[in-house]
């Protein structure tokens, strides 16, 4: 199910045109064109494979192109810029990444920017079907599943540990006031997915977040990957070859990882009817062991876990509105979905 439609063949003649005029190489056959169903959320999604020959050296290359979304977007703000400079920037640190390539301003090759980095290969976890359902972590061994719980927690901890006045990601600004700038930015969030429509569950998460604010964290503020979930990283043997998906990155408490990590494993599996894998380790493991890997306290998870279903359930209000207007969901969807009932259910825990 996705919102955009693209010719293959099209897509394939613009891309051999642009590398041969704008990249500068020679002898362009790209081939293997697809574009996966969901594509158009927050980006165009283009995979292929492309040959050339570079100083009379012929080179294979596994692509990916990312196009900046041209209509309904899930997010207020515009970061297709910040991606591409927070990838590159993460790419000469420690952090398993993909390696970005070009980044085309102008519009008359797709109708928008677009940035071209390497494809790499592995196991990705899906969201549907939920990834306790089916799928590698599915039939993985209990040992092996918790190898790659514990590979997502290192790479997340990885991220966290990167002094952010090294990383200088232009765009990317450090808040004098993380914990109200994450709350500012939900309630500005919140009033543009609502549009004239309130969602009292979110209305009275924010309310509690707001009475109950943690300080702001003693060790400063890091680079929070802002969607931290198994869906978006790619395994190779059950160790990470690379983290994706970088569009609600910010700088502040990276707490808000570690609770969007717990928050999205649970609604997605034992909210979604499923069971919880057998082999993943627990939350107050998981919470201890990214203290000891980031020497940062874990003290206000609770708060940032409730944070991580209010930003979640926002995400699927504007979602589920565009699914209603397709006809795939009831027209409630986007107020009363397996998101929102888990926020509500959170509510009646005391945060802080």
């Amino acid at each position: 199910m996705g919102i955009i439609e693209r010719d293959a063949d099209e897509t394939a003649r613009q891309l051999e045109t642009w590398f041969t005029e704008v990249a500068g190489v020679e002898a362009v056959a790209v081939r293997e064109v697809s574009i996966p169903g969901s594509t158009g959320w927050s980006n165009e999604t283009v995979f292929c494979e492309a040959t050339w020959t570079r100083d009379g050296e012929v080179e294979h290359h596994r692509l990916v192109t990312r196009i900046a979304p041209s209509g309904y977007t899930v997010f207020p703000d515009d970061t297709f810029d910040l991606q591409y400079d927070i990838m590159r920037a993460l790419g000469e640190h420690d952090v398993p990444m993909a390696d970005v390539h070009w980044f085309e301003h102008a519009t008359e090759w797709f109708g928008q920017p677009f940035w071209i980095m390497s494809r790499i290969d592995g196991d990705i976890a899906a969201d549907a079907p939920p990834y306790a359902s089916a799928g590698f972590l599915f039939d993985a061994s209990l040992e092996d599943r918790e190898r790659a719980w514990w590979a997502g927690i290192d790479a997340m901890a990885s991220i966290h540990n990167l002094p952010v006045e090294q990383l200088a990601i232009p765009g990317l600004p450090t808040p004098d006031d993380p914990v109200g700038a994450l709350l500012d930015h939900l309630e500005r969030f919140l009033g543009w997915a609502e549009d004239d429509r309130p969602l009292d569950v979110a209305r009275r998460a924010l309310e509690q977040l707001r009475a109950s604010a943690p300080p702001a964290p003693p060790e400063g503020p890091a680079l929070c990957w802002g969607d931290a979930r198994f869906s978006n990283l790619i395994f190779r043997d059950f160790a990470v070859a690379a983290v994706l998906d970088w569009e609600m990155a910010s700088i502040g408490d990276p707490l808000l990882d570690v609770g969007w990590w717990l928050f999205a494993d649970d609604a997605l599996t034992t909210g979604s009817g499923c069971t919880r894998l057998p082999g993943f380790p627990g939350r107050e493991e998981t919470a201890a062991r990214w203290s000891g890997l980031t020497g940062r306290s874990a003290d206000a998870l609770d708060w940032y876990e409730l944070a991580a279903a209010l930003r979640f359930t926002i995400i699927m209000l504007r979602m589920g509105k565009l699914l209603a207007e397709m006809g795939f969901v009831p027209d409630g969807f986007a107020y009363d979905n397996l998101i929102s009932q888990a926020l509500e259910a959170r509510l009646g825990k005391s945060v802080g």
